[in-house]
């Protein structure tokens, strides 16, 4: 049996407050270090790590790019953050999956009134070209919001014709 393998990379819109909350974050953490140098306070020092803490673990996180990855029935979905680290963010057993439609199909209107979790992979921009994969996983239902290219729609396709849906 031939295994389909198909990756695709999508940067995600940087909120339009990264940069401020960036330079407010670094701005105090420099307060903090040279308040406790020059004013032999050395109470400061604390604060200042913490802030440098949160500038080295969550500023990071304000630029995300989502890599899809199809393997035959299984997608995994990474987050990468600033381009350098990467953390696995999901990974769907598509046999579990019921449907697999663009935004906006008509065959997602059974699925609006359910209690649903939903999990956004997309980058928001809103011209881009979304679908909506509706999983029932470990007892609870996902609504997984993707932006996958052509070839993960047509792969997906191949083995489960019946459930994928393209307006």
């Amino acid at each position: 049996m031939n295994d389909t393998y198909v990756e695709w990379l999508i940067e995600r819109k940087t909120p339009g407050y990264a940069g401020i909350l960036r330079i407010g974050a670094y701005a105090l953490t420099a307060l903090f270090v040279l308040l406790a140098l020059f004013l032999g306070m050395p109470l400061l020092f604390l604060p200042g790590a913490g802030m440098a803490a949160a500038c080295y673990f969550l500023l990071p996180r304000l630029e995300v790019e989502f890599e899809y990855l199809y393997l035959q029935r299984s997608l995994s979905i990474d987050s990468i953050f600033s381009k350098e680290k990467r953390k696995k963010a999901a990974e769907y057993d598509l046999d579990k999956m019921e449907i697999f439609a663009e935004e906006g199909a008509w065959q997602l209107d059974q699925y609006k009134n359910m209690a649903l979790k939903t999990v956004d992979f997309t980058s928001g921009y809103p011209d881009r070209r979304r679908f909506v994969m509706v999983i029932r996983e470990g007892g609870d239902g996902f609504k997984v919001l993707l932006e996958p290219d052509q070839n993960i729609v047509d792969a997906v396709k191949q083995i489960y014709p019946s459930k994928v849906f393209v307006k």
